[in-house]
């Protein structure tokens, strides 16, 4: 088995900006509000950053350089922020900052405003951190160390930017610098930190379960960076590539986490899940192969590796339990689901803390410095503690009412509700629902006749014009009789003659089959039209109330005291949220600056004054929890009463066994999909084959046609010359025979004869007809299938021959060797026709295929449809 071909990561380009002019328009500030004397204490400072600035908007250095001076710049503006205010205002310093997209660089935006310009470095940093974390060797232990550290930094400095510095951006605020933007590149960053985590692991070889955990989340992180990218704004802003990107690598690592889980469940001699997550897994990789048009090669080479290695550990895994363990494959939808384990967070970058920075001591006191910092400290703190005091609430109510099946559990009781259903039933028919149910076999059946028609058609013109060709060469060998001496075509074109003939038995055969499938679906149609969530939910039996009530309570009063208590566990949830965002907001409008640097007093009555207005809040926080508290009580209370007085658990066996009826009909309905597709599958592969053949017998035709325009001239020149001739001496030229001749006005001048060419002996002698060394400026490219498309493949260039109506006829044997080029390699090597070759047939254990009764296929048919294809050859 080749080693496993290198993972695909990404990093994030830089914002490009303007260069400005920071100094002068300070320096004017200071003097004009502080002190001629401070100005200039301040002067090296305000180079300082003046350079800093130029550096970075340049990008020039090496990474960790640009790294050095994006943070210590970032720095400098939370200097500057508490000191220079920077907006239209005349009083105020006037400096715009112009910056563009990262993602779309014709978008310019432009604001006086210095968060604008700390949101703009706060994303480049998180940008660099990216590429430096790209630019690490991943071949080596230490690299992937560091490649994870850095992925983890910038997912840091992502989520800085979305929870501090986007947000006091003004409107309208650029998309790549939005809080949406931020989330979606910090759970890419997490993403490509577990992906260098796995490869750590992967590499110590450790234990396959804890590798299919690691691949697991993987998969999630890209599912929830896909779900952003597709949600607004972000969804009209990236390239299709992005979200093609993560959606392949999405499904990728869900694969990968089953093949994982899948070895480690043959190494425990657990066969029948093995094969069921193999199965699953080799379904995903299937769609996932459709949604690589965008993507690049090296993912297109993941997906080619990891198919090698599922469909070798599935016929492994299939033949063994054939042989040896014999157990029934259970449904993918049984089967524990993997749990997903992350071993990556968003590190907090050091680097950018200010607390320390020695810049502009000059201009503002360090008393109202370090009491900013202090107070911002404190409220950060306060409104840490609430959320964890919120986000602890909501885990425990999250896990209780899992504990407990609620509210599923009480929704038994409703008409047509779906929590009758068991959990695998119920997803395999949201599947079949979302993918049109019975009506997507019968567009999956009206395609493959249109294909066959196709394909009929295609293979029909492809024979009319060989007999037209080899009419036209019978017609003239009638005429010429002995002296028509080139190769007959029935000598020449045997060999696509016999690839037409494979091609039609292959489409005579495959017709059969599609006879047999599509009888097959339309004596199960009805069965299949009722494969949805209503009718499988009217066969599962009703959770009645008793008829005599047995506990202390009765069972009306414990379902309406349920049904309460859950609704204001929603509304509490929801109540959270609002509080977790009014932290927020208050915190964001939070700015006692001003206060600070206009009193003289001590700043400790300041903070206490100013942290009164999060009191309020901290009283909403603490009786939410409290009265969440309460509710669960009384839920854990109700329901066990309910259990008891309903009998639950005895009706969840009931559904369990009203559902077998219903999972043979899915089972079914999927086998005949699947053939459905494999029928599908073989004639895109005919039709290429077909696309090909068609295209080597123009090529033929058009040469056999020049070829034979040529030989006609030469045999006609003869009896032309001679006519000519005669008419010469019908009408003498003017002045006789004595003098030179002169043709008639308005005559057409005379053909020019010359004699045959003398030749060196042993210098090679020019041949007419095809030259396969020229070229050939009547080539046109294959045309496009109309039912398989794929990218255009680069064909051998054919030459025409010279026309030289002067060329004198050949020697018999140079004429057979420029003849013996159809029976060579006529059209420059044509390559032959190797379409793609299908996975192993994958219900080959449990389920009738139609598509795999057929035998003996013709030899000259496409490799693809007659050998390598299990659903429409030999086995």
């Amino acid at each position: 088995m080749a080693p496993a071909p290198a993972n695909m990561l990404l990093a994030v380009h830089c914002k490009k900006g303007d260069h400005l002019d920071l100094k002068d328009p300070i320096w004017s500030y200071i003097c004009a509000t502080y002190s001629d004397q401070q100005a200039h204490d301040a002067a090296d400072d305000l180079a300082a950053v003046q350079q800093l600035r130029n550096d970075l908007v340049g990008l020039t250095g090496s990474l960790p350089d640009l790294r050095d001076t994006l943070a210590r710049y970032y720095k400098a503006l939370t200097v500057m922020e508490t000191r220079f205010p920077i907006s239209k205002d005349r009083t105020h310093v006037m400096i715009s900052f112009t910056w563009y997209d990262a993602f779309r660089a014709s978008k310019r935006t432009e604001q006086y405003s210095i968060h604008f310009e700390k949101a703009a470095i706060m994303f480049n940093l998180g940008a660099v951190l990216t590429q430096q974390a790209l630019a690490c060797d991943r071949t080596q232990d230490q690299g992937m160390k560091d490649a994870a550290k850095k992925f983890q930094e910038a997912a840091g400095a992502f989520a800085h930017l979305r929870d501090v510095a986007a947000l006091r951006v003004e409107q309208p605020r650029p998309v790549d610098i939005s809080p949406e933007c931020a989330s979606m590149l910090e759970r890419l960053c997490l993403a490509q930190a577990q992906e260098c985590v796995f490869e750590k692991a992967r590499a110590d070889k450790k234990s396959s379960a804890l590798l299919a955990r690691l691949t697991k989340q993987v998969s999630a992180f890209y599912s929830e960076v896909l779900r952003l990218l597709n949600s607004p704004p972000l969804n009209q802003h990236f390239d299709k590539s992005w979200t093609a990107h993560v959606q392949v690598k999405a499904t990728l690592y869900d694969v990968e986490s089953q093949l994982q889980q899948a070895a480690q469940l043959h190494k425990d001699d657990d066969i029948a899940p093995e094969i069921a997550r193999l199965k699953e897994a080799h379904k995903s990789l299937i769609l996932v192969k459709g949604q690589t048009k965008n993507c690049g090669k090296e993912l297109v080479d993941n997906i080619k590796y990891d198919e090698e290695v599922l469909s070798t550990a599935l016929v492994k895994a299939e033949r063994e339990n054939a042989t040896v363990y014999l157990q029934r494959v259970p449904n993918f939808a049984d089967l524990p689901p993997i749990q997903p384990y992350i071993l990556v967070k968003s590190l907090p970058l050091s680097d950018v803390d200010a607390s320390q920075e020695t810049l502009f001591q000059s201009v503002i006191p360090d008393s109202s410095a370090k009491a900013l910092s202090k107070y911002t400290e404190m409220v950060d703190n306060l409104i840490r503690q609430q959320k964890d005091k919120l986000e602890a609430a909501s885990d425990e109510a999250r896990l209780r009412l899992r504990e407990w099946d609620m509210p599923e559990a009480l929704q038994a009781l409703d008409a047509g509700s779906a929590a009758a259903l068991p959990d695998g039933l119920r997803a395999e028919l949201e599947q079949l629902e979302d993918h049109g149910g019975v009506r997507h076999l019968h567009d999956l059946a009206a395609q493959i006749k249109d294909l066959r028609r196709v394909s009929i058609e295609e293979l029909k013109k492809v024979e009319s014009s060989l007999d037209k060709e080899s009419a036209e060469d019978a017609e003239m060998r009638d005429k010429y009789g002995s002296r028509w001496n080139r190769p007959a075509s029935a000598a020449l074109n045997s060999s696509m003659r016999e690839k037409i003939a494979g091609y039609s038995a292959n489409l005579t055969a495959a017709g059969d089959s599609d006879a047999r499938l599509e009888q097959r679906l339309m004596q199960n149609n009805a069965a299949f039209s009722a494969l949805s969530i209503d009718a499988a939910v009217s066969q599962m039996p009703r959770l009645q109330a008793p008829m005599v009530s047995v506990g202390d309570e009765e069972p009306a009063m414990v379902v309406a005291n349920l049904r309460k208590a859950l609704a204001e566990i929603d509304e509490l949830s929801a109540e959270r949220a609002s509080i977790e965002e009014a932290l927020k907001e208050e915190r964001n409008r939070d700015n006692i600056l001003p206060k600070l640097m206009a009193s003289s007093g001590r700043s400790d009555n300041i903070f206490n004054d100013e942290l009164k207005k999060y009191d309020e809040l901290k009283v909403n926080v603490d009786a939410n929890v409290a009265r969440q508290s309460e509710l669960l009580v009384m839920i854990n209370k109700n329901t066990a009463a309910y259990r008891q007085a309903f009998g639950f658990r005895e009706w969840r066996q009931a559904c369990e066994g009203a559902a077998s009826g219903m999972r043979s009909k899915v089972a079914l309905f999927l086998e005949v999909r699947d053939n459905f597709s494999e029928g599908l599958r073989f004639y895109m592969s005919l039709q290429e084959a077909i696309s090909h053949l068609a295209q080597q017998v123009g090529d033929y035709s058009m040469t056999r046609q020049i070829q034979r325009d040529d030989l006609v001239e030469d045999l006609e020149r003869p009896a032309q010359a001679a006519q000519q001739m005669q008419q010469m001496s019908v009408n003498p030229p003017r002045g006789g025979y004595g003098g030179p001749q002169q043709p008639p006005s308005g005559s057409p001048p005379p053909p020019h004869s010359y004699p045959p060419p003398a030749y060196q002996a042993g210098a090679p002698q020019p041949q007419g007809g095809y030259n396969p060394q020229a070229q050939n400026p009547h080539h046109y490219p294959p045309p496009t299938p109309q039912y398989y498309h794929q990218q255009p493949q680069s064909q051998p260039q054919y030459s025409q021959p010279p026309a030289n109506p002067y060329m004198q006829q050949q020697p018999p044997q140079q004429q057979q060797a420029q003849y013996r080029a159809y029976s060579q390699p006529m059209y420059g090597q044509q390559p032959q026709y190797q379409p793609p070759q299908p996975t192993q047939q994958q219900h080959q254990q449990a389920y009738y295929n139609p598509y795999a009764q057929q035998s003996q296929a013709p030899s000259s048919a496409p490799s693809a449809p007659t050998q390598s294809n299990p659903l429409w050859g030999n086995k």
